[in-house]
């Protein structure tokens, strides 16, 4: 009869142990799964703000050529 108390209380005890294993796994998985769908928005606005950055590159480049060529006209 000892022998199958012992046996009953170390399966309830490894039971309990893989189920919170278990747990914390699961909540692994969904945190995982969360970061990826965080990490494509994060990547989708990095496109947006290297596009608008271009754009503005491209515009200050523009304006800084009409300022150089106003500037390099002689006065009548």
């Amino acid at each position: 009869m000892d022998g199958l108390m012992f046996q009953a209380v170390t399966g309830g005890v490894i039971a309990l142990l893989l189920s919170t294993i278990a747990y914390f796994l699961k909540l692994l998985v969904q945190d995982l799964r969360q970061m990826g769908k965080e990490l494509g928005k994060l990547k989708e606005v990095v496109v947006r703000l290297q596009t608008e950055q271009a754009l503005v590159k491209s515009l200050l480049q523009k304006a800084d050529l009409v300022n150089k060529s106003r500037k390099s006209r002689p006065c009548a």
